[in-house]
């Protein structure tokens, strides 16, 4: 029988230390799991799998030349004092072999062997060990048929809270919810694997399964709590009635930016969430960030969003999401968003110097045109297009350009501040553009002949890199809402001068609908009067940040982080419905949601 090693030479650590010839073999709980992988000229990990309970062993020690020498004892280094561990908690224990002189043996194979597993595997020096189960085990390393064990309790983490999510929200009548619970430990940390007893304080209103799964059946407020190991958590969850879907009142497509030539982001349908189903998603290009989307005609036009790299135009059916047909514009700087009108797709492309604005029949794919214009590797949002004449931002130092549609015929061009990442908007015979750098302000001019209507200041613009990273929207009261450094404006164009402005952490694109600005702040959305900026709710989403743009219709905000999409209730100001994917949102008039993916995937959804 081997020798325990001498504590002096600091080999065993931990309680329950023991040698052991033989042991005693019972059904349990360890998983023996690796690879073999080369790792020098004269080294090799040696792992092995089995499968078993409560403890994960996996191998990591280098075996190398040693002495022809029989080993005496075997040592065991890595073990807690306390001979504990926790369910989830990982320990890397280590095996040395000595002769009889206490010399240190290497190269030499080591078999690791747990009480819980019913198998011995070839190992190497060194294993991890996983908690996986509560119970005893005993660890065992052999070489040259000397051990050395030690005796381990794995404990499970006591569950100090429960988190579940949402924590509140809304839903509709014979819609289902899904709800989850997380136990956690006293520092915050999850604890897995832990079972969740689900109920609901009142069976008339709403039901939940085993999973979770929130069905509502009348109206009013239930609240749903899980409970994991005696701790619990609650959520309210107020039951609307279901909305009658209305869309009669939607006319125009989602031709541009943000939908239309205001880029209001507003649709003015009244949706019935309970409808809502995922109808197809498609990777576009794999691993490449989507632009924002276009819809017209029955197809979805989107391009792609890189530096270099893939450039190129996808045109997909709207009803099943297959590819109608493409255009790779090579190896340039960059493609910008697409927006349509009349049966033609329009995009520009962007370099230095080696920028065109190209017109492609919507259905065929056939070139109708291509115009250059000035550029110095700026991107731009989408074009507007009203009547014959298609409007956009570019230039060499900054501005915005009219062409013809029908022939790519330059019309104007106005230098503006030397931004980039905007769009004009168009209304009523004016063309507008509010830019920063030398002269910050909202530049109004003549859309037949581009000729300076107004212009008004911005004194408190603040530098904060050369793109605007959003475009102006034009509200109901002769007014343009944009967001800048922090402010949220309303600039008055009636009176040439700002309405109001709020500072705070307000950022990206407003959106605007029957009088109220929806906005991210710091993170969260936050819906305030179009009027005088005063507040009228906020919400923040449960994980995540609201990034991206926004869509209103009658009765839901979509509202979009990086990993989900949400559809919030205006009325109850809460959350309604949700999609497990975020990204850049458009909503066509037969009612398709779609969200275009930093991943290249474009995901629809059936809202009609």
């Amino acid at each position: 029988m081997g020798r325990v090693a001498s504590p002096r030479h600091g080999l065993l650590e931990g309680a329950g230390l023991r040698l052991a010839r033989n042991l005693r073999r019972r059904h349990g709980a360890l998983l023996f799991r690796g690879m073999v992988r080369r790792v020098g000229p004269s080294s090799t990990v040696l792992s092995a799998a089995m499968t078993a309970l409560g403890l994960v062993v996996a191998c990591s020690g280098d075996k190398v030349s040693g002495p022809n020498t029989e080993v005496a004892f075997v040592g065991l280094s890595g073990l807690p004092a306390s001979g504990q561990l926790y369910v989830g908690q990982t320990l890397f224990v280590t095996a040395t072999t000595y002769d009889r002189d206490h010399h240190l043996i290497t190269g030499l194979a080591v078999t690791w062997v747990s009480s819980d597993t019913a198998a011995v595997a070839p190992w190497g020096t060194g294993v991890a060990v996983v908690g996986r189960a509560a119970g005893a085990v005993v660890i065992t390393a052999t070489s040259q048929g000397q051990s050395a064990s030690a005796s381990l309790t794995v404990r499970v983490v006591p569950v100090a809270s429960v988190r579940i999510t949402p924590a509140s929200g809304a839903t509709y009548v014979a819609m289902k919810t899904q709800l989850s619970a997380t136990a956690l430990d006293s520092s915050g940390h999850p604890l897995a694997r832990r079972p969740v007893t689900w109920s609901s304080s009142d069976m008339h209103k709403a039901t939940v399964d085993t999973a979770g799964q929130v069905t509502a059946v009348g109206g009013g407020i239930v609240t749903i709590t899980a409970t994991i190991e005696g701790k619990s958590a609650s959520a309210t969850v107020t039951i609307l009635g279901r909305p009658t879907a209305n869309w009669s009142g939607v006319t125009g497509e989602w031709v541009t930016y943000q939908g239309n030539a205001s880029h209001t982001g507003y649709v003015p349908a009244t949706l019935d969430p309970v409808v809502f189903s995922p109808a197809w998603e498609s990777t576009v290009v794999s691993a490449v960030p989507l632009n924002p989307v276009t819809i017209g005609g029955g197809r979805i036009y989107v391009s792609t969003n890189a530096y270099f790299g893939v450039q190129q135009l996808h045109v997909l059916d709207a009803a099943s999401g297959a590819q109608q047909w493409s255009y790779d514009f090579g190896g340039i700087h960059s493609v910008d968003p697409p927006a349509y009108d009349s049966g033609t797709v329009y995009v520009a492309t962007g370099g230095h110097e080696d920028s065109f604005l190209w017109a492609f029949d919507a259905a065929t794919g056939t070139q109708r045109f291509r115009t250059a214009y000035e550029n110095q590797w700026s991107r731009w949002y989408a074009p507007v297009v009203v009547g014959q004449t298609l409007y956009m931002a570019g230039g060499y130092y900054g501005g915005m350009y009219a062409f013809s549609t029908t022939s790519g015929t330059e019309a104007w061009f106005v230098s503006l501040n030397q931004y980039d990442e905007f769009s004009p908007a168009v209304r009523d015979g004016l063309v507008y553009a509010y830019t920063g750098s030398y002269s910050p302000e909202v530049s109004v001019v003549d859309a037949a002949t581009g000729a300076a209507v107004s212009q008004i200041p911005d004194s408190a613009f603040g530098w904060n890199g050369w793109s605007m990273n959003l475009a102006p929207v034009l509200g109901a009261s002769n007014d343009l809402l944009a967001t800048q450094a922090g402010r949220l404006l309303s600039f008055d164009l009636a009176n040439r001068r700002i309405g109001w402005v709020l500072t705070g952490r307000f950022d990206g694109q407003v959106t605007l609908a029957n009088g109220v600005v929806y906005v991210q702040n710091a993170g969260s959305v936050v819906a305030r009067r179009e009027s005088d900026g005063s507040l009228v709710w906020a919400w923040a989403p449960p994980d995540g940040t609201v990034q991206g743009t926004m869509i209103a219709t009658q009765n839901l905000l979509f509202v979009s982080t990086g990993a989900t999409t949400y559809a919030l209730d205006l009325a109850a100001r809460l959350q309604g419905w949700s999609y497990p994917a975020g990204g850049a949102l458009a909503l066509s008039k037969d009612g398709l949601l779609l969200i275009a993916q930093s991943n290249g995937k474009l995901a629809a959804i059936r809202v009609r």
